[in-house]
């Protein structure tokens, strides 16, 4: 042994003791708090005071977290042997179609795919990011996130002592209900439930991610999505440049024209009040004026088509006789009366 391992020796025996002291020391504690919190626990219990998870003694954490496994309780059912969870993960089921070679992760994910196409240049996601873009604009000083996150915003009134939050997490709130025993959670992860159904063979996920299925069509080469972030297509034309947004938000444009509709209602109110306003006169006058005026042109009628005076109707002509040589010469009809000659004014004859 040389002069450095008698120097040392000693050293490393002394630090090793004081390890295995420090260990023991350190297991005593543990089991001592163990024992303080089962105290405590049975304590509380003997009480009648309940105790909060901070707390809880690990047993009591560990039955909490068994009870929540159980095979009726919606985690159970999930995690489950057959459950939905096993028959996504199963092989041949929606992971491996989704991760398989020539699957939809592959085309999303292949050179020229939609993942490339969205991040290219000129692509929706660059025209988003730049500077300048709906992106920056949301995250400027005094812009839509600054004014949610403000003092008071909407994200103070959300998590506030009351608010949003505060009465959904309330004992008998929503999620309580969502997660109680045959609330909403536990019909749809029962056996046979909605995600039964969904995550069953045939299913609607089953059809949805297999071949030649809905989003297999959706991500295919020149599809609908291809198509829709083409240049020129629809997202072009909403987002684009003197798109269907930028035109409808731009001064003068559909939404300064719906703005200005309830100015064009007050003035057509008042277009129609001023022609009623200049009708009543009128339907006042009509009212007014005397009822013989009204009648007598009511009871007027024109003579058109006339041909005889109103006062001296026609004599009815003689019957003929019948003809033959007994038969007597027809008798002279008297003379129509023609009507009364009006008198001569002897003002307006002449002077002899």
């Amino acid at each position: 042994m040389d002069l450095k391992g008698i120097v040392t020796t000693p050293l490393r025996v002394a630090f090793s003791t004081a390890d295995a002291a420090m260990s023991a020391i350190e297991g005593g504690v543990a089991v001592t708090r163990f024992a303080v919190q089962n105290v405590d626990t049975e304590v509380s219990n003997a009480l009648h005071v309940e105790a909060g998870m901070s707390s809880a003694t690990p047993m009591q954490l560990l039955q909490r977290l068994a009870s929540l496994l159980e095979p009726d309780r919606p985690v159970g059912i999930i995690l489950s042997r057959g459950g939905p969870l096993d028959r996504v993960l199963k092989p041949g089921g929606v992971v491996d179609r989704l991760t398989e070679p020539g699957g939809m992760l592959e085309k999303l994910t292949a050179p020229g795919g939609l993942l490339d196409q969205a991040t290219k240049e000129d692509s929706p996601v660059t025209r988003l990011t730049t500077e300048g873009g709906p992106l920056d604009r949301l995250t400027r000083p005094g812009g839509v996130v600054d004014q949610i996150t403000e003092s008071e915003g909407v994200l103070e009134r959300l998590t506030s002592e009351g608010g949003v939050i505060d009465k959904l997490t309330a004992p008998d709130g929503v999620l309580e209900k969502l997660m109680s025993k045959d609330g909403v959670l536990d019909k749809l992860t029962e056996k046979g439930g909605v995600l039964d159904k969904l995550a069953a063979k045939d299913g609607v996920l089953d059809k949805l991610t297999g071949q030649d299925g809905l989003i297999d069509k959706l991500t295919e080469p020149n599809g609908v999505i291809d198509r829709a972030i083409a240049d020129g297509g629809i997202v072009d034309q909403l987002l684009g440049q003197e798109g269907a947004i930028e035109r409808a938000i731009a001064p003068g444009g559909t939404l300064d024209a719906v703005s200005q509709l309830p100015d064009v209602v007050a003035e057509l109110n008042e277009a129609v009040a001023l022609m009623t306003a200049a009708v009543n006169p009128m339907s006042d006058l009509v009212n007014r004026l005397p009822k013989r005026i009204l009648k007598g042109r009511e009871g007027r009628e024109p003579r058109r088509g006339s041909s005889s005076y109103d006062g001296a109707p026609s004599a009815p002509s003689a019957p003929s006789a019948p003809s033959g040589p007994t038969a007597a010469p027809p008798r002279p009809s008297a003379p129509a009366s023609r009507p009364a000659e009006p008198e001569a004014d002897d003002s307006a004859a002449p002077p002899q």
